[in-house]
């Protein structure tokens, strides 16, 4: 009995993996399919199938998530520089901001002293002529300019 049912059970499978399709056109010109024959003018399809080649998809699988973690490491690699670059930009606004706040301090003491001077070597002081004195005022002008935008 046990192998009658096995029979009958493969047979059942064979037959719904090999059904026929047919298709018609009924007399309003709508098509039909069915696994039977319903109309004189139906038509037997021939259609071909093949089994799923699971080694192929398996293999398109691993190249997509191996594409996947390639796209994700890029757009981690993008965080991590952008997050650098913000940093580094924040960093050379502050290095500007100090650098200006010190070229102004040198400018006004410039500007606000009676002579400028420069230190010789025994301690004493060596006065800077007015083209010199003018020169250094100059760059530090320059300087501001240049820190401070």
């Amino acid at each position: 009995m046990k192998k009658l049912a096995l029979i009958l059970l493969g047979l059942s499978v064979w037959i719904g993996a090999n059904a026929a399709i047919w298709m018609w056109t009924d007399a309003d010109g709508v098509v039909h399919y069915s696994d039977y024959p319903a109309s004189e003018n139906a038509v037997l399809l021939e259609i071909e199938s093949k089994p799923t080649d699971q080694a192929a998809i398996a293999k398109q699988r691993k190249k997509t998530i191996a594409l996947e973690r390639e796209r994700r490491k890029g757009d981690r690699l993008r965080q991590e520089a952008d997050a650098e670059e913000s940093t580094q930009k924040s960093e050379d606004r502050q290095t500007a901001k100090a650098n200006c706040a010190k070229a102004k301090e040198i400018y006004d003491t410039y500007y606000n002293a009676p002579r400028l001077f420069k230190p010789t070597a025994d301690g004493g002081r060596e006065y800077l002529s007015s083209e010199e004195t003018d020169a250094l005022r100059a760059k530090a002008r320059t300087d501001i300019d240049e820190w401070c935008g």
